[in-house]
C-alpha cells in the first residue's frame, strides 16, 4: 500500500513546479527545536510517517499540491531544512551531511522513530544520504529528479545545470530575468514559466541565499560513492522527467536490487 501511494508521486509531483501561484494546504503550520535551531514544518494527515524534502532554494510550501492527497493515507511532514524557508540559518558550512543530520534529529523530536522520505533534487540527496548513513531511521526513499547524479556523454558538453546558475545568480545580483532564465532551464513547457511564478521563486530563493551559496561551495561534499548507493537496503522509487537532461543520470546510478524506476 506504502509503494502504490508513494509511487502515485509519479503522476502528482508535477503540480509542486507547474502551479502559477502560491499554491495553499490544509496542512498545519509548526515550529520545533532540533540542535539548539528552529525548524519549520507542515504536518497533516495520519498513518505511516512521509517527510517531504524540497530541493535547493526551495522549501516545505513546495510541496502544498502534494499534501493534502498524501495526508489521506499517511501522516505527512513537509520540511523546512536548516538554512531554508522559514527555518533558523545559522552561519554554518553546509553540506548533505549536515542537512541530514538535521533531517534524524527532526525526526526524533517529532517522535518519528521510522520514515519513508520523499525528496526533489537537493532534497533527494539528503534522502538518499540518511538512507545510507541512517539506514535505521528509513523506511522507503523517492528520489525525484535528484541532484548530484548526472553523467554527461564523455566528450559531450554538458548543459548549464540548476547548480550553476544559482551560483552566479546568488554570487551577482539577483534579477527577476535571471530567475526567469533559470526556471526556463527546467522546465520542458516553457509557457508555465509566468510572471507570478518568478516573483514567487526569487522571494523564495533570496530568503535562503546564504544556504545556497555554501551548498554549492560545498561541492561532493557530503556526496555518496556509487558504491555507497548500491550499499543503500532501503526500497526506493526513482522518478525523473522525460525531458530532464540535468539529472537523467540518477535512473543509470540507481540501479539495483530494491529500486525501482518510474
Amino acid at each position: 500500500m506504502l509503494h502504490k501511494c508513494l509511487a502515485g508521486l509519479a503522476c502528482m509531483f508535477a503540480l509542486v513546479f507547474t502551479a502559477s501561484a502560491q499554491p495553499r494546504t490544509n496542512a498545519a503550520a509548526r515550529d520545533v527545536t532540533v540542535l539548539g535551531f528552529t525548524l519549520h514544518y507542515l504536518e497533516a494527515g495520519r498513518g505511516a510517517p512521509v517527510v517531504l524534502l524540497h530541493g535547493l532554494g526551495g522549501d516545505g510550501s513546495r510541496w502544498a499540491p502534494n499534501i493534502d492527497p498524501l495526508a489521506k493515507d499517511f501522516h505527512v511532514f513537509a520540511l523546512d531544512q536548516i538554512g531554508f524557508g522559514q527555518s533558523d540559518k545559522p552561519l554554518a558550512n553546509y553540506h548533505t551531511g549536515m542537512l541530514s543530520e538535521f533531517l534524524v534529529g527532526f525526526l526524533k523530536a517529532v517522535g518519528v522513530q521510522k520514515a519513508s522520505l520523499v525528496g526533489n533534487s537537493m532534497g533527494a540527496g539528503v534522502a538518499l544520504y540518511t538512507a545510507a548513513k541512517h539506514a535505521q531511521v528509513v523506511d522507503r526513499i523517492v528520489l525525484a529528479d535528484g541532484g548530484g547524479f548526472r553523467s554527461p556523454a564523455a566528450g559531450a558538453p554538458a548543459p548549464p545545470t540548476p547548480e550553476a546558475l544559482h551560483r552566479r545568480q546568488i554570487q551577482n545580483s539577483v534579477t527577476r530575468e535571471e530567475t526567469r532564465e533559470f526556471f526556463r532551464v527546467l522546465f520542458h513547457n516553457k509557457d508555465l514559466v509566468t510572471d507570478r511564478l518568478v516573483e514567487d521563486q526569487l522571494a523564495m530563493r533570496l530568503r535562503s541565499a546564504f544556504a545556497i551559496t555554501k551548498m554549492q561551495e560545498a561541492g561532493d561534499r557530503g556526496r555518496l560513492t556509487e558504491s555507497q548507493v548500491k550499499g543503500v537496503k532501503a526500497p526506493t522509487l526513482v522518478i525523473w522527467g522525460k525531458y530532464d537532461e540535468l539529472t537523467a543520470g540518477t535512473c543509470r546510478r540507481s540501479r539495483k536490487p530494491t529500486s525501482s524506476i518510474a
